[in-house]
């Protein structure tokens, strides 16, 4: 049993396994003779907000994915419980996609524009600021509860240690981690996200929009390619990094979220930055009496921070790592 699990193992770490999740170096096999037509991005200014935006065509594109490795066992080896490292397998599941990802299929989506970046700090102080002079709510999701004044989590006092300059020059996180002019807006929920798109003259994007943006027209894995690589994205990894006070250097340099745009280098296809990792993001669809969240984060595996890869959260969800950029009809 112990030989098999190790055997099992290390087909994982060689497909490029990690705990929390499983991430693999082998492209997917594409029908012969067929070639995704060039994407040319093209960027436009929403004047509302000032936000860069990506217009993205009509057409039809491959959403989720059939991704499969024949060594991730369907069930428990031997059908008995488990046992490290078999944790590692069952984290696997069966391939490495959650069901809600499955299978891969086309559809066809409408022109429209997306945001370049996910909404910054600075600008959701002007929709704050513009809403506390006018009190007008009237382009808020009219499900919100009611008072709700859309201030993010993170602006608030979230930690009265910090107070304490002890406390203070040894935290992991100051008061100005999440709410840098450039870094995307976090501590929002799925309310304060549609606020402040209505007020933008803007919407949420759909999933599907989401994905084709961040993915292109030839299914690839992440926004760069389907190989993953350190440095392209800000997703988890050591506890150091340049926002912290710990010394060294994470592997991508950033234990929360970084000013947006700080990995061009992940860029998209059509142009769009910081589509894995960095800030989940939430999207319009509905997942139940949920809403559906797209995009890694700053503490995700690169397994999650597919372009494939679907979570969702109550509507009134909000924490440091989930934050929005808007989408709107072209």
């Amino acid at each position: 049993m112990k030989a098999r699990a190790l055997v099992i193992l290390l087909a994982i770490v060689t497909a490029g396994g990690v705990a929390g999740g499983v991430y693999l170096h082998r492209r997917p096999k594409k029908p012969p003779g067929k070639t995704a037509p060039a994407i040319r991005p093209v960027e436009i200014v929403h004047a509302a907000d000032g936000s860069a935006m990506m217009l993205v065509p009509a057409m039809e594109f491959t959403m989720g994915t059939s991704d499969a490795h024949p060594d991730f066992p369907a069930a428990p080896p031997d059908g008995k419980p488990l046992h490290p490292p078999d944790l590692l397998i069952a984290r696997a599941a069966i391939g490495w996609a959650g069901d809600g990802e499955r299978p891969a299929r086309q559809v066809s989506v409408k022109a429209f524009a997306i945001d370049r970046y996910e909404v910054t700090n600075a600008q959701y102080r002007r929709f704050l600021e513009a809403v506390g002079k006018t009190g007008d709510h009237s382009r808020c999701d009219p499900r919100e509860p009611k008072g709700k004044d859309h201030t993010p989590r993170y602006w608030r006092e979230f930690n009265p240690l910090l107070k304490d300059p002890e406390y203070a020059a040894t935290a992991p996180f100051s008061a100005a981690t999440f709410t840098d002019d450039a870094k995307p807006v976090v501590g929002v929920d799925w309310f304060d996200a549609a606020a402040y798109a209505g007020w933008a003259g803007k919407r949420l994007p759909t999933e599907a929009e989401w994905e084709l943006a961040a993915r292109g027209n030839d299914g690839r894995r992440w926004p760069w390619g389907n190989d993953w690589k350190w440095g392209l994205a800000n997703t988890g990894g050591e506890k150091l990094g340049a926002d912290v006070h710990a010394g060294g250097r994470e592997k991508d340099g950033w234990i929360y979220p970084a000013p947006v745009g700080t990995f061009p280098g992940g860029r998209s296809p059509f142009g769009c930055d910081d589509m894995a990792g960095n800030a989940s993001e939430w999207c319009s669809d509905a997942y139940g009496n949920e809403r559906v969240v797209r995009g890694g984060s700053s503490r995700s595996a690169p397994s999650s921070a597919r372009c494939a890869s679907r979570f969702h959260y109550e509507p009134e969800f909000r924490t440091f790592t989930l934050g929005f950029r808007c989408a709107k009809d072209n």
